[in-house]
């Protein structure tokens, strides 16, 4: 039994001992703690400090350039008679990409076109009645009423020049007034003349008379120098009688030209109005027909197809078939995003942009710079304008294709705030 007491005691006195060993903590350790610990936090907050977590706005994105593609739409059912270029072929402004079958074909078109051109500058040029007349082969469809009406106006014009006789009825008619007004002229220097004679022959009469009244001179002279001086007097009568009656004709013959003047100027002009009336009616014909039924580039570009086309290929009004695409344009992408933080996006701020069609961790991103912001939103949403400055490179160093109207997402860099910002703004809220 003592012995069992001597070893209980000393179980419990080891005891002791282990447990103020085990109590007691070195003194490096605690140093050494503390300082892991300390390293830890600042290394935490060097790190907080050193990483940038931008503060970003997400949207849409639609890939496009400075000048859009322009589709181009069927304004009028029917076949496609011809394609005169190919899949993604470069052609100029206003060229002819394709035509859809009418009741004007395209050489018609083709002659009609010069036709109204040189009639054009036939009528600027006033030699209209010069022009060859000569009945063509072709069938204009719906314009042929107007063209036939065009033809009848220039022949009626060409028959009023050349072959009407009221030209040399003005001209005949001319002459007989240089010739009536020469005859006035000379009738009119005999009157003078004979005036001259007629105050001779008063005096003469009336120194006739005295002798007769003396007795100098016999009844019978008398009366015969009476009648001679009588004679005078009618002579400068009838002369004053021809002036007259030529002035009279003169007057008619006037009267008549300028009546064969008025009217023949009235229906020239009538014809002329009617030709240039024609002139524009056709070209506006053409101009609706050529919208109507030939499809035309707007812009100098490449073309595209949008669908598989082929000739007699029957299109319906209203289908886009074509696009064309300028060359030579800058990129940009148009921003779609919503009204929360729009308040923050402002023109110079840094844009990511990644397109569906190209996967970002494959081909990397597009880099931009916010060029314009609506002031206005359309259905909930603004309209921003990104520059893409480096193109179509992407931050892996690859050069994309474009195709137009590529969609994607856009990431709007407002503010490039650090971890420690955005740390900082969370405890500035909770003690407000």
């Amino acid at each position: 039994m003592p012995q069992e007491n001597h070893h209980k005691q000393e179980v419990e006195i080891r005891s002791d001992e282990v447990q103020e060993i085990m109590s007691h903590v070195p003194n490096w350790m605690i140093r050494w703690g503390i300082s892991l610990i300390l390293g830890v936090i600042v290394l935490f907050l060097f790190l907080a400090w050193l990483i940038k977590y931008p503060d970003v706005i997400t949207g849409t994105a639609t890939l496009t350039t400075s000048t859009p593609p322009v589709k181009l739409v069927v304004k009028s059912s029917g076949e496609l008679e011809k394609i005169f270029i190919t899949d993604n072929q470069v052609i100029d402004r206003e060229q002819t990409i394709a035509s859809i079958q009418s009741t004007l074909s395209d050489k018609a078109h083709l002659f009609l076109s010069e036709r109204i051109t040189e009639i054009k500058e036939a009528y600027e040029l006033n030699k209209l009645e010069e022009l060859d007349l000569t009945e063509q082969e072709y069938v204009f469809g719906e314009l042929q009423a107007n063209y036939s009406a065009l033809r009848t106006a220039l022949q009626q014009y060409y028959s009023l020049l050349k072959e009407n006789n009221v030209l040399f009825t003005i001209e005949n008619t001319k002459k007989q007034i240089e010739n009536q007004s020469a005859l006035l002229d000379l009738v009119t220097k005999q009157a003078v003349r004979q005036k001259r004679l007629l105050a001779n022959a008063q005096e003469k009469f009336t120194s006739d008379k005295t002798l007769y009244e003396k007795g100098v001179i016999s009844q019978i002279d008398f009366f015969d120098r009476e009648k001679s001086y009588e004679s005078t007097i009618n002579a400068v009568q009838e002369l004053e009688k021809s002036k007259i009656q030529i002035a009279i004709t003169l007057t008619e013959l006037e009267k008549q030209l300028n009546e064969l003047t008025f009217n023949f100027g009235k229906e020239k002009r009538n014809l002329l109005f009617e030709i240039k009336s024609q002139i524009s009616i056709l070209e506006s014909l053409l101009a609706t027909w050529q919208r109507n039924y030939q499809i035309t580039s707007p812009v100098k570009g490449r073309l595209t197809y949008l669908e598989s086309l082929s000739e007699n290929q029957f299109v319906e009004q209203g289908k886009e078939i074509f696009a064309v695409i300028p060359d030579n344009q800058n990129y940009i992408a148009c921003l779609k995003i919503p009204k929360a933080g729009f308040g923050k996006v402002k023109s110079g701020q840094k844009v990511i942009l990644k397109l569906d069609n190209f996967p970002h961790h494959e081909y990397g991103q597009l880099e931009g710079e916010v060029q314009t912001v609506s002031l206005i939103a359309n259905e909930d949403n603004y309209l921003v304008k990104v520059v893409l400055k480096g193109g179509l490179q992407t931050s892996y160093h690859k050069t994309i294709s474009y195709t137009p109207e590529m969609s994607g997402t856009a990431e709007i860099i407002t503010e490039d705030l650090r971890i420690t910002d955005r740390i900082f703004n969370q405890l500035r809220d909770l003690f407000q």
